[in-house]
């Protein structure tokens, strides 16, 4: 999925529409599409009287907040009877979510498709995966509005100060987020965040889960409805993504409102409002590119711009402000993320978002007592869980296991608390077990039986809606010469492996006396994942890789 968020630099600043110009700009931006590109017009070329006959509708879908301004445009046209291929084009817009024609387009629905769609951001033509002679880009911004975050007035005085970039503006404006599969400006949100990040790609991976992992906490169903708490008596609950054009209609429709909107200084991502020609029958193509054409000339003549900066909206091309003293001011814009960066946003995103039901088993025996880093073993283990936990959202569900030798009877492993929805009454039963986890240690390592029993139990729980997780910590190797081998446990998992009750293992073997090897077979039965760690470091990212890789399990690279 390519991004389109261009830098200011790239974006040509004349007036005029050079086809070569735009069609180069297009070919940088905008890979899997086909750029048609427009004529060059005069200024009075838009209000020339034409001769036509008959009636050509043009239906196009516009993204709500633009469908006012792009309507008063349309008007003109219908009023000066423009002639393509000699009949009247008449525009029929309609303000309509990008995410349902998406949703149409996507599935190979053919039926109540647009000629003309104008979505808030180009994410959502590239992602339906429709050849390009099927979505044809007749120019890459009908307006755009720069994402800022709106927050209060005392807030955005703290933030203005610290505000560098969209990954230390989303953490230190508590930033809500909703589905970035469902909306434009949350998918701008979180590429903003990745275009804010340097270093390696895996460096750069990790840090972008961990910041998921917390926005994922405050997720909200709708940004409209959470940025409309401005003007409630309790006023916002959290920073909120929008576009700056959204905040001034929302400042201006709600006199007295406590919000404020807020970019970074380094740079922000821009919607762009691309218009595209969707083409479903090829013999009428040419009519809808001409209509399409006819459109833009309107939109960008002097009446055109003023009514998109009336309503909020920056012209594309100089990205001056609206209004002088509304909005954020001057504006740069982050360069284009690329295919890489932006899938891996959007499956980091999906895996951070998945409901997950977790049993953690953590190792009790007598030698997580040695030190490891600052911390010993055990401390290192009980702070690594809570920090786990601490990531879940509150519909997540988790249990908790200790083990050693001969815990409970002749049994290696104890309950400590049984899996259940992170309520806040089970969050506290979570914590005082970890708490306790110190003053527990005692005997050998009972591995193998502990992983089977906690498999099972796994398995016996499944609950086909959440990602289903075991997560064993331990610092040895097995010591229960009573209970089973390593080859009756592989021939066992390889019996009772369950595709239609798939578990996601994750094991993690503290210090160098951890059986690394063993993890790692055990691991590679059951499709999971093994790790070392030395610290607490470590643990952290190895949290967050754990949690990453959740969606895709073994798959993953």
């Amino acid at each position: 999925m390519p991004g389109r968020h261009a830098a200011a630099e790239a974006r040509p600043r004349r007036r005029g529409r050079s086809l070569v110009i735009l069609a180069v700009v297009l070919a940088l931006l905008v890979p899997t599409a086909a750029y048609i590109g427009i004529r060059e017009f005069g200024p009075a070329a838009a209000e020339q009287a034409t001769s036509c006959q008959g009636s050509l509708r043009i239906r196009v879908s516009a993204a709500p907040e633009i469908a006012g301004p792009l309507k008063s445009v349309v008007e003109r046209v219908d009023q000066a009877k423009v002639s393509v291929d000699g009949a009247c084009v008449a525009f029929d817009v309609s303000a309509e979510s990008p995410r349902d024609v998406f949703t149409r387009l996507s599935g190979g629905d053919s039926t109540d498709i647009p000629d003309l769609w104008v979505p808030d951001t180009w994410e959502w033509v590239s992602r339906t995966g429709i050849a390009q002679d099927r979505l044809l880009s007749l120019s890459p911004s009908v307006a755009s509005s720069p994402l800022v975050l709106a927050t209060t007035q005392s807030d955005a005085e703290n933030l203005g100060k610290n505000a560098d970039n969209w990954s230390t503006l989303a953490t230190a404006g508590n930033m809500a987020l909703a589905d970035a599969e469902k909306s434009g400006v949350a998918l701008s949100a979180l590429l903003g965040i990745r275009r804010s990040l340097s270093g390696a790609p895996e460096e750069a991976r990790s840090t972008l889960g961990t910041i998921l992992l917390r926005l994922n906490k405050d997720r909200v169903d709708d940004l409209d409805v959470e940025l409309d708490q401005a003007s409630r008596e309790n006023g916002l609950r959290h920073g909120v993504p929008a576009t700056e054009q959204q905040v001034l209609s929302y400042t201006k429709e709600n006199a007295g409102a406590d919000l404020v909107p807020v970019a970074p200084k380094n740079g922000t991502v821009l919607l762009d409002y691309p218009l595209v020609a969707v083409v479903q029958d090829k013999a009428r193509a040419p009519r809808i590119i001409e209509a399409g054409a006819t459109l833009m000339r309107y939109v960008d003549d002097a009446k055109g711009r003023a009514a998109f900066r009336k309503a909020g909206f920056r012209d594309y091309r100089d990205l001056a402000p609206a209004s002088q003293g509304e909005g954020v001011g001057e504006v740069k814009a982050l360069p284009p993320v690329t295919l890489q960066d932006a899938d891996d946003v959007l499956r980091s995103w999906a895996a951070m978002s998945l409901e997950s039901r977790l049993l953690a088993v953590v190792d009790v025996s007598g030698s997580m007592a040695a030190a490891a880093g600052s911390r010993n073993r055990i401390e290192l283990a009980r702070d690594a869980a809570g920090t786990a936990f601490s990531y879940f959202p509150d519909k997540g569900e988790v249990g908790l296991w200790a083990f050693s030798e001969n815990r409970d009877g002749n049994r290696d492993y104890v309950q400590l608390s049984p899996t259940g929805a992170l309520t806040p009454k089970h969050r506290g039963e979570l914590k005082n077990a970890l708490d306790k986890l110190p003053g527990q240690i005692r005997g050998g390592t009972g591995l193998y039986d502990t992983f089977l029993a906690a498999y099972r139990t796994a398995q016996s729980g499944f609950d086909s809606s959440r990602v289903n997780s075991l997560v064993l910590l331990t610092d040895g190797r097995d010591e229960d010469s009573a209970g089973i081998s390593m080859n009756q446990l592989i021939s066992t998992l390889k019996t009772e492996a369950d595709a239609a009750r798939p578990i996601a293992v994750i094991l993690v073997g503290i210090g160098p006396e951890a059986d690394l090897a063993a993890l790692q077979q055990i691991a590679d039965t059951t499709g999971g994942r093994a790790y070392r760690a030395k610290n607490a470091t470590d643990m952290e990212d190895i949290i967050i890789d754990a949690l990453l890789r959740r969606q895709c399990g073994s798959a993953c690279s």
